[in-house]
């Protein structure tokens, strides 16, 4: 039970951290994306410097195994970064999901179409069974490399982890701080004045709040002998099912607690961005006009798409926007880099097409997330 009470609150506190800096927030991410609003790129920058400096300070102090806070390097997977990235990139950029925001979401009851975030977790789910199909093909053919190392920057540059990652820290701080600067960021009215530490808390965070508490987490999971990333989480809880009612799938082979915990990770995502809404302040939007949910056949049709393309991308590339962006970077993994690199250009060059050709109306966006979010 150990495992499964660990991965739960651990995925739990980390929906809390997703709902409460708007990442679930459709107009946050595709602000983030088109550079129109910047704050989850920050939070994001932040939770990376925030980890790193802490897995640097164990290494250089020599408590890093003692405390179990060696990060685990994701291997390198050669073109399938590449492949992985660009589907999953298409698929974030045309949706402005991952895979734990879809479930913050869900659980935070965001959005104003009907059942779009649920339609998008089932999308992750086949999207899951079809990588199970896929993988062998994609091995043999050798998109898929077989012979799979874990490669790091510091490793490359020939120079101790603790020094790179303080580095790496530095360098992510000093450009969120250059970011908020130079960029815009919608700032979202409360419905009431923020006053006590207990009002700042039940309104949205900052991104700098949002991202030192996202790369506690981010750490605590690592003590735990854990990872923080999403897509592995859900293929380790669709697995888990599929173990259940006697088809095991060949990507989970057999059931560990390992599997155990990262398979309740995903799922304490929902009832944390759940408890995180019950407790929050209600934009003034969203007291003064809450929007009306509607039934969208294209919504839907488009988010079952995008969670399958989401689920289909993050296996084949190896992670998610957690798994191979924000959890990942800090360990210095050259294929995580790759990954992250990759799905970024790509679902950057999405949204900004959707957005020049209209198919995305920014204000609009903006606007409903504002009625639709507190």
């Amino acid at each position: 039970m150990a495992p499964v009470l660990m991965g739960l609150l651990t995925g739990a506190a980390f929906g809390v951290v997703l709902y409460k800096v708007g990442a679930s927030r459709f107009s946050r991410v595709i602000g983030m994306l088109t550079l129109r609003d910047t704050k989850i790129m920050k939070f994001a920058f932040t939770a990376i410097a925030t980890s790193s400096a802490i897995y640097g300070l164990a290494d250089l102090t020599g408590v890093a195994e003692s405390t179990n806070l060696v990060p685990r390097v994701m291997p390198f997977l050669g073109m399938a970064h590449l492949l992985g990235g660009a589907i999953f990139g298409i698929a974030m950029g045309a949706t402005g999901f991952c895979p734990g925001t879809c479930v913050a979401k869900a659980g935070g009851r965001g959005g104003d179409k009907k059942f779009a975030s649920m339609f998008a977790i089932f999308g992750l789910i086949v999207g899951i069974l079809a990588y199970n199909l896929l993988k062998t093909p994609l091995t043999d053919s050798g998109v898929i490399a077989t012979n799979q190392k874990p490669i790091t920057l510091h490793g490359l540059m020939g120079l101790p982890y603790g020094v790179v990652a303080l580095a790496w820290a530095a360098l992510f701080l000093v450009i969120s701080t250059v970011v908020d600067k130079l960029t815009p960021e919608k700032k979202y009215t409360p419905s009431k004045e923020r006053q006590s530490l207990v009002d700042y808390v039940r309104g949205e965070w900052s991104w700098l709040a949002g991202g030192i508490v996202g790369g506690v987490v981010i750490v605590l999971a690592t003590a735990q002998s854990g990872y923080l990333g999403f897509s592995g989480a859900l293929l380790a809880l669709v697995g888990w099912a599929a173990h259940l009612i006697g088809f095991p799938l060949e990507a989970v082979p057999k059931i560990t607690d390992e599997i155990m915990w990262r398979a309740m990770l995903i799922v304490g995502v929902f009832p944390g961005a759940l408890l995180a809404k019950a407790f929050s302040i209600k934009s003034e939007a969203a007291v003064a006009t809450p929007v009306t949910k509607e039934w969208s056949t294209l919504a839907v049709v488009r988010s079952f798409s995008g969670g399958f393309g989401l689920a289909l991308g993050a296996m084949i590339g190896g992670g998610c926007t957690t798994g191979a962006f924000i959890a990942a970077w800090p360990t210095l993994s050259l294929g995580s880099l790759a990954m992250g690199g990759t799905f970024f250009v790509a679902s950057m060059a999405t949204s900004n097409l959707l957005l020049l050709t209209r198919r995305i109306d920014f204000a609009r966006a903006q606007l409903v997330g504002d009625r639709a979010y507190d």
